[in-house]
């Protein structure tokens, strides 16, 4: 089977087909197939990159003939132009996407790019290879900001890349601050905040923060990334915003006034994924949290929503027919989130 978009919010279910496997390409049977919330607003508004009708999926974990397993760089790229060769093969002038120029993991097989396919160690869970996409994104986004032990960095938007994106610089040794406006987003993230030891709010009186990422498409977060500042801070744009919005030239002014840097963040290169791998090998029990869902494929439809909106963290398409978290994943703990005081907590990252 696979799953193919066939227009906006049209999905149909259609019987796998096994096209010839052209030269440069490998047959893949997919195991795990992550839902994006780019697939979800694929299906909901289109996108630049969609060509319909179109099998989507790009966070995959998927075996070969021989039974090893390869999560995939999502990128065809032509190996030639100046960002291939220079290592930013992710802003390639020909880059063709997986999911939305060529077919992707929603579907029991997949045809891959063989040099984009990347070994998952059998120590991670299978279906958390699925993070590897995502993760690496964060690791393209972060390497810019060049982060330093004990800096200070916040991060606006508490939902799965937002608490990726703080995990993965607590790794690095900075001090992440959450900032998420929904409180009821920061309960149900309470396991994933108690095992990591990273502190999310609804709001913050801090500033001088070293660094900031916008992870999330609110305006409003991406203007109060950059008052928080400091002089000569940077500031990630890694999450693209809402469509026609407005940003006062005031706000633009303080990037001018305080020297601060602005970089830009898209997509990943395929050495971001591998270091993703590495990443998810040391934090499978943090990560767990995340994984909202594991559902079969034919609840797409009933998932795509729920996604679109945010509602919660990561759904996972299950084509192995088993459904349901792999045996060697530990289930989450049925913790409470724990009630910060604004005040105390606020003093965690206060400078010293």
């Amino acid at each position: 089977m696979k799953i193919v978009l066939t227009g906006l919010e049209q999905i149909e279910i259609q019987p796998a087909d096994q096209p010839a496997v052209g030269s440069g390409m490998t047959r893949l049977a997919v195991r795990y197939c992550g839902i994006c919330r780019t697939d979800a607003k694929m299906w909901h508004e289109g996108h630049r990159d969609l060509i319909l009708p179109r099998v989507p999926g790009h966070e995959v974990l998927a075996e070969d003939e021989h039974g090893q397993r390869f999560t995939v760089w999502p990128g065809r790229i032509c190996g030639r132009c100046r960002y291939c060769t220079s290592g930013r093969e992710n802003l390639c002038e020909s880059m063709q996407i997986m999911g939305f120029h060529f077919d992707g993991g929603f579907s029991r097989t997949l045809l891959a790019p063989t040099e984009s396919l990347i070994p998952v160690p059998d120590t991670i869970i299978p279906h958390q290879a699925c993070f590897a996409e995502p993760v690496g994104c964060v690791h393209n986004a972060l390497t810019a900001l060049n982060l330093q032990p004990g800096e200070r960095v916040v991060v606006f938007g508490g939902g799965t890349v937002g608490l990726i994106a703080a995990l993965v610089a607590k790794t690095q040794g900075a001090i992440p601050l959450v900032i998420e406006k929904d409180a009821r987003k920061i309960a149900k993230a309470g396991a994933f905040l108690d095992a990591t030891q990273i502190t999310a709010l609804r709001e913050t009186h801090e500033s001088e923060f070293d660094a900031a990422i916008n992870a999330c498409p609110d305006p409003i977060a991406f203007s109060q990334a950059v008052t928080k500042l400091a002089k000569g801070g940077r500031l990630s744009f890694f999450s693209g915003l809402k469509k026609n919005q407005t940003i006062e030239s005031n706000l633009i002014n303080l990037l001018h006034y305080r020297e601060a840097a602005l970089f830009g963040a898209y997509g990943l290169t395929r050495q971001n994924m591998v270091a993703a791998l590495e990443m998810i090998a040391r934090h499978q029990p943090a990560l767990e949290h995340l994984v909202e869902a594991i559902v079969p494929p034919e609840q797409l439809s009933r998932q795509l929503p729920r996604v679109l909106a945010g509602d919660g963290f990561k759904v996972i398409l299950d084509f192995t027919g088993k459904t349901g978290r792999d045996s060697a994943a530990p289930p989450p703990p049925k913790t409470e989130a724990a009630v910060v005081d604004k005040t105390d907590a606020n003093r965690l990252f206060q400078r010293k």
